[in-house]
């Protein structure tokens, strides 16, 4: 329990970091390409605790650290420092730009919060490559799950989305992911026969599921090997076909698995093709203990084993997989987007979907024990989340600033900086509230 709070924390403190960091270097690198005077770059909202002073500058750590600021001059921001804007514009103040040079610096946060998620995502990719299941059978369905509801089987062939022709296992959940908050129809090959399942957005419970929850379809042979494991000590081999086990026969992984968990301890008796080579073999799956969904400790049967999916592995040329990271990014951004909406509709409950900073520590210390890989790809997605929650109409929020913008424009003349401190006032007020509904969820979940 300690080890794992440890490790959220030395994951959430980098996470924070950069996705503020990034954030606030927008807004102070269109501050200066426009001549704008920074007075503080700040990471954490005040008091300041320290920091250094380089040229017009000051460059500090906050003591509140649930985000940043960049003080500009000539601009009521979350210092709530009004004292120059008693006296006429400098050319250097930020309140003395033109209406499209203010829009620019406010909105420069997220576009940077955006282009982060693209370069991370990107370089994934383009380092990595991508691996392709190119099948789009269904392997295993849980009970329960919500493709079980929809009426999706076993061994059903998805063969579109709501018309778009699926190519490959990967294209299932983003092209879920791009109707969701519509009826989705899925239409399948069943046995030669070809149906069409409906999810209706209606029915459809945010709250409760979790995806589809549906694994690719893979024959019963084997792609890897785990030491110190039952397989290895039958004497199982990569590329081997489990065809029966006991008396029954084994005709996918799925089948196979179902026929091996439950028994731990139980010697079981299996008929392996390798090659062209019948085998008669043995072996006792190991009993391993583990959660269910509810968090009941149970165990079953393993013989450490990995599937051999049909797959296809491939690269990309950087700008190719630039676009491939932007992409990404606008789906992310998009479901992000939706949600909120959700939200507002009362489709989702808020209590239900809104994070706090401790469900978040919480994530950081799951993703980061996966590794960096894991890590990174949620930098990039909170990086998305981070920049659509900064644009939102709020006060104190870039949205709010922006708003304020865009009124001195039609009004052709500045908002009072009475009005704009209050509007601060209030947004910090909401955003605080905000803060304290998101932590207190993050206890009661």
């Amino acid at each position: 329990m300690f080890e794992n709070i440890l490790v959220s924390i030395f994951a959430l403190i980098p996470l924070l970091g950069v996705l503020v960091f990034v954030h606030e270097l927008g807004h102070y690198l269109a501050a200066k390409l426009f001549g704008v005077r920074v007075e503080r770059f700040s990471i954490g909202f005040p008091p300041r605790l320290f920091g250094t002073q380089i040229g017009e500058t000051d460059y500090c750590v906050s003591a509140i650290p649930l985000g940043g600021y960049v003080k500009l001059s000539g601009m009521i921001d979350e210092s709530l420092d009004a004292e120059q804007m008693e006296k006429d514009p400098e050319p250097y103040e930020f309140r003395a730009k033109p209406m499209y040079q203010k829009a620019i610096i406010i909105s420069a946060g997220v576009i940077m919060n955006f282009i982060l998620a693209v370069l991370i995502l990107g370089g994934i990719v383009y380092f990595q490559g991508e691996r392709i299941i190119t099948t789009t059978k269904i392997g295993a369905v849980p009970e329960g799950s919500l493709a079980a509801d929809i009426g999706l089987q076993a061994n059903d062939k998805i063969l579109a989305i709501n018309g778009e022709e699926l190519n490959s296992y990967n294209d299932i959940s983003l092209r879920f992911l791009d109707h969701l908050g519509e009826d989705v129809r899925f239409t399948v090959d069943r046995n030669g026969e070809q149906k069409t399942l409906v999810m209706e957005w209606d029915d459809f419970d945010l709250s409760n599921e979790r995806g589809l929850e549906i694994e690719p379809f893979a024959e019963a042979r084997i792609g890897g090997l785990q030491e110190n494991y039952p397989a290895v000590e039958a004497g199982l081999e990569g590329g081997d076909l489990i065809v029966q086990i006991d008396s029954l026969a084994i005709n996918s992984w799925a089948e196979m698995r179902n026929a091996i968990t439950p028994y731990p301890c139980k010697t079981l008796d299996l008929l392996v093709m390798r090659g062209d080579e019948e085998l008669n073999l043995k072996l006792t799956p190991k009993e391993v203990e583990y959660e269910d969904a509810d968090g009941n400790k149970r165990t079953r049967g393993l013989i450490g084993i990995a599937p051999q999916y049909d797959m296809e592995f491939r690269t990309y040329p950087f700008f190719e997989s630039l676009g491939k990271g932007f992409s990404k990014s606008v789906t992310i951004g998009a479901l992000q987007v939706k949600g909120f909406g959700w939200i507002f509709s009362g489709k989702e409950s808020a209590s239900e979907s809104l994070t706090g900073p401790v469900g978040i520590a919480q994530m950081a210390g799951q993703f980061a024990r996966q590794g960096l890989l894991s890590w990174l790809n949620l930098v990039a997605m909170l990086s998305v989340v981070l920049a659509i929650v900064n644009i939102l109409p709020i006060p104190a929020l870039d949205g709010g600033h922006l708003i304020i913008i865009i009124a001195e424009g039609v009004l052709g003349r500045p908002v009072s900086v009475k009005a704009k401190i209050a509007a601060q006032q209030i947004g910090m007020l909401i955003l605080l509230m905000l803060l304290l509904f998101a932590t207190f969820n993050d206890f009661t979940r």
